[in-house]
């Protein structure tokens, strides 16, 4: 049985050895991996992602868009370098400079492409796009095409539906605050541009579709197509209002405002990365704080981390590696001065318990067989016994020597 015991503590000591070492080795990232979860809990995944990545990749990542053509690009990266205090080589800067401020061939090409096929890559052709929705023509159509649709029982998409919804009392909104409301405005039409065009994410559009399908207000769908039928617009707005759940129409505006603010950050560019990347209302609104957040370098940040900007992915592996290190680092620690603690103090009671012997010992000596022979001798050499009693001498004995002597 005490073999097993040696054999657990031996077991048991390599085992705060080898954690110890452990966290040692992961200890030095303790202070990044509190920071980093830190953030996390702010939803600074961003920061996290560029955080990790090397300076030196910005000035390739530089490179490579100029090289490319893409100028926007390449004034993002070159802008959230800036802003990080990263250092740009000369040279790419000077080419920065150097860039066309419009490109007229392409701004023709945008606008044409809006025209005819109601597409956009430019934020020309998102002028074009925004320009007609101000009209209100495209909006009328769809209110009252998709409208009729549910009227008759046919199958409605109810995206297209609510967009133009909202895009009518956006662009009333628009006119009669001479342009405060335009971010807002912009947004909208970017999601029903993309959405014509088939490239909003499925989940996206699920997700605002059936929102707004849970509940409709016929009788204030009958009167917006009749409004809407002979060109009333102004009058609009009191059926509108009551044509959707409050939280659909809410859903959506959200939605609307979340792309505007990207765009307002970073153009057409930037919001056509964030449906490429997003894929719920959700990540819509983190991108719209992470394009809030760093301005002009939000195109640079979506090239750098991707949906990094919206996930830890593998950095969170990462985190809680450094922080289980450092637990593994500080149990061990723990471990090793409360071994330390209870071996000093079993050595001290050792010693204590040997004194305690000795002195025993000592005292037991004393009463030992050797001591006994010793005060017997003595008193044999006694002329007297010391302490053995007198002889008795018996009554009877004296009375019967008395008489034979007579």
């Amino acid at each position: 049985m005490r073999g097993v015991w040696r054999e657990f503590v031996e077991l048991w000591r390599v085992l705060v050895l080898v954690a110890f070492i452990s966290g040692l080795l992961l200890s030095p990232n303790v202070a990044a991996a509190v920071k980093m979860a830190d953030l996390a809990t702010q939803g600074a995944y961003a920061e996290i992602q560029l955080q990790q990545v090397p300076p030196e990749r910005y000035a390739t990542e530089i490179a490579a868009a100029l090289d490319a053509g893409d100028a926007t690009l390449a004034r993002s990266l070159a802008a959230l370098a800036a802003s990080r205090n990263i250092p740009v080589p000369p040279e790419l800067t000077e080419r920065i400079a150097n860039l066309p401020a419009v490109d007229i061939g392409a701004t023709f090409g945008a606008g044409w492409n809006c025209v005819v096929n109601g597409d956009f890559d430019s934020e020309a052709g998102f002028a074009c796009v925004v320009a007609t929705d101000l009209t209100g023509i495209g909006d009328v159509r769809d209110l009252v095409g998709e409208g009729g649709k549910f009227i008759a029982g046919q199958p409605v998409d109810y995206f297209t539906l609510g967009i133009a919804s909202v895009g009518l009392g956006l662009t009333a909104a628009t006119i009669s605050s001479l342009g405060a409301v335009a971010p807002l405005r912009m947004g909208a039409s970017f999601i029903k541009a993309t959405h014509r065009v088939g490239k909003l994410p499925p989940r996206l559009t699920a997700q605002i579709a059936t929102a707004l399908q849970r509940g409709i207000n016929r009788p204030a769908l009958d009167e917006a197509i009749t409004l809407a039928t002979s060109m009333r617009l102004g009058d609009l707005g009191r059926p509108l209002s009551r044509l959707f759940n409050p939280r659909s129409v809410r859903l959506v505006s959200n939605l609307a405002e979340d792309f505007g603010t990207i765009g307002k950050a970073g153009g057409v560019r930037a919001m056509r990365l964030s449906v490429e990347t997003a894929e719920t209302a959700g990540d819509v609104r983190r991108l719209a704080r992470v394009a809030n957040t760093y301005g002009d370098g939000y195109v640079g940040v979506i090239k750098l981390v991707g949906r990094g900007a919206l996930r830890l992915g593998q950095l969170f592996f990462t985190i809680v590696g450094w922080l289980v290190g450092a637990l593994l680092w500080v149990w061990s620690m723990l471990t090793f001065t409360l071994n330390a603690i209870t071996g000093t103090d079993r050595f001290f009671r050792r010693r204590a318990r040997q004194r305690r012997e000795v002195q025993l010992a000592r005292r037991e000596s004393f009463r030992s067989p050797s001591g006994a022979v010793h005060s017997n001798a003595s008193a044999s050499r006694s002329p007297r016994f010391v302490g053995a009693a007198e002889p008795r001498i018996e009554p009877q004995l004296i009375v019967a020597t008395a008489s034979t002597g007579r």
